[in-house]
């Protein structure tokens, strides 16, 4: 992937919808989506309805790079959670041998990478996942896409290029994707090999949805380069293993989505603690719900400590009861954006979209609108902060990062916490990190014992005016 990409996203962000507003959050919540009029959309599964999805989190965060990888772990399918963290690995390893100078990039900026996922199917034998990896390498950045299915048969993960029968299929797709491109790709790069065709899915028909990374087989200048084959062409090129794929692709979900709740209205909010008279602290954790999110909530029950969790919406769509549960206990939830990309890089109208959509998630799991904002990376700006004060959303920063995302040792992050910490700071905490949640307990303790209450960013704004689009900070 690493390369001279040369082309914005801008292109892609100009059709994103800016949708109406109501208390923060865009438009009714509970709307179905709007069909999408693109035959190359892959179909998508909700990840709330399929039990047992958590999300998986890599996080570097530092002057030389930026990074944010994550992918799902399905439960009952341990081969296809290894197989998608090898890939993962295989796009952070050369990013991070390609920035390891730390030399400035052109046109400024910090490198970033940063790995998306979303389910395009899920079935009890078939699961389908969808990679999108996007690079900032200098003036400009581009995406790879990249589909991995698991056979739950036979307990294996497939290329993409395994949906297609044997090398008979293989040169008749090519053909088919090279007549359908025509003038859009270089027809000498659509082989009829298997590292042609990374990422193949299906769209709401069950036709059959051809996608290329950036720069493969078109100019940057394209765009999103992809073709759908309807199902009478397609039919015939599929193996055994492709026409299941279909098949789960266009299934129901194996579950239903949690109807939505307006908790705010039928719960009473937890008693507010005064921290202009108690010495209150304020933990927020970012990039979750995680696959150690439930232990962090039991060592905060174990204190009666509240947090505030920051959180990515693409993984808190995955798994909305956990977020309902937690603030039920009262702990407090933020929006982190939907994609965690640095926010400074986008345009206006993608900044509004990648923020309302986790306004959406937040609203539908817990009842009401979230009123802050944690920008990715602490990167902001007077556009981000404009899309903030539309919102209705504060910019909660931190007074207090121990680096727990570098460091392996639970007990070395609890110290430098302890450490450092003030009356009235916000520490910054990462929820996916496996020596970050070792180290919970332990700050919780000791904090604890030095008289410090643990409550809620919001908390710890009160009596304080900060107005929407501003930042706080802490202290």
């Amino acid at each position: 992937m690493i390369g001279p990409w040369t082309r914005a996203k801008a292109a892609t962000a100009a059709v994103l919808l800016c949708l109406p507003l109501v208390e923060g959050c865009s438009g009714n919540a509970d709307r179905p989506a709007r069909a999408a009029s693109d035959d190359t959309t892959v179909r998508a599964v909700d990840p709330a309805a399929v039990p047992g999805v958590t999300a998986v989190t890599r996080v570097e965060q530092g002057a030389a790079r930026r990074v944010y990888a994550a992918y799902p772990r399905v439960r009952g399918a341990e081969p296809l959670t290894e197989r998608l963290a090898a890939l993962v690995d295989e796009q952070i390893r050369p990013f991070t041998a390609h920035t390891a100078d730390a030399e400035p990039l052109p046109g400024g900026g910090v490198p970033e990478l940063n790995v998306q996922w979303s389910l395009t199917a899920a079935s009890r034998r078939i699961v389908g996942v969808r990679l999108v990896t996007w690079q900032f390498l200098g003036t400009s950045g581009g995406e790879a896409r990249r589909t991995l299915w698991y056979d739950g048969v036979t307990r294996t993960a497939h290329p993409s290029a395994d949906l297609i029968s044997g090398r008979v299929g293989l040169a008749a797709l090519a053909r088919h994707v090279r007549d359908r491109l025509g003038s859009r790709a270089n027809p000498a790069q659509v082989r009829p090999d298997p590292q042609t065709f990374p990422s193949l899915g299906f769209n709401d028909d069950g036709d059959l949805v051809v996608e290329f990374s950036d720069y493969t087989v078109a100019p940057g200048s394209a765009g999103r380069v992809a073709v759908a084959l309807d199902r009478a062409v397609s039919e015939p090129l599929l193996s055994a293993l492709g026409r299941r794929a279909r098949d789960a692709a266009l299934a129901p979900p194996v579950g239903r989505p949690p109807p939505t709740r307006e908790l705010a209205a039928a719960r009473p909010p937890p008693a507010r603690v005064d921290c202009a008279a108690a010495k209150c602290i304020a933990l927020t954790f970012n990039d979750g719900p995680g696959p150690y999110t439930r232990e962090l909530l039991r060592a905060l029950e174990e204190r009666r400590a509240r947090a505030t969790f920051f959180v990515v919406g693409d993984n808190a769509a995955a798994d909305p009861a956990l977020i309902r549960t937690a603030a039920e206990a009262g702990h407090e939830f933020g929006n982190q954006t939907q994609s965690h990309r640095d926010l400074t890089r986008l345009p206006t109208m993608q900044i509004n979209s990648d923020v309302q959509r986790t306004q959406d998630v937040l609203r539908r799991a817990i009842g009401h609108c979230v009123t802050l904002l944690r920008p990715p990376y602490g990167a902001t700006n007077s556009t981000v902060a404009g899309v903030a004060k539309s919102l209705g959303l504060v910019q909660v920063l931190w007074s207090l990062d121990p680096g727990d995302w570098r460091e392996r040792s639970a007990r070395k992050i609890a110290d430098r916490v302890v450490e450092g910490a003030r009356p009235g700071a916000v520490v910054t905490l990462h929820e996916s990190h496996r020596p970050t949640a070792d180290a919970v307990p332990g700050i919780l303790r000791r904090l604890a014992a030095k008289g410090y209450t643990f409550v809620t960013v919001s908390e710890l704004m009160a009596g304080r005016t900060v107005q929407p689009g501003g930042q706080f900070s802490g202290m």
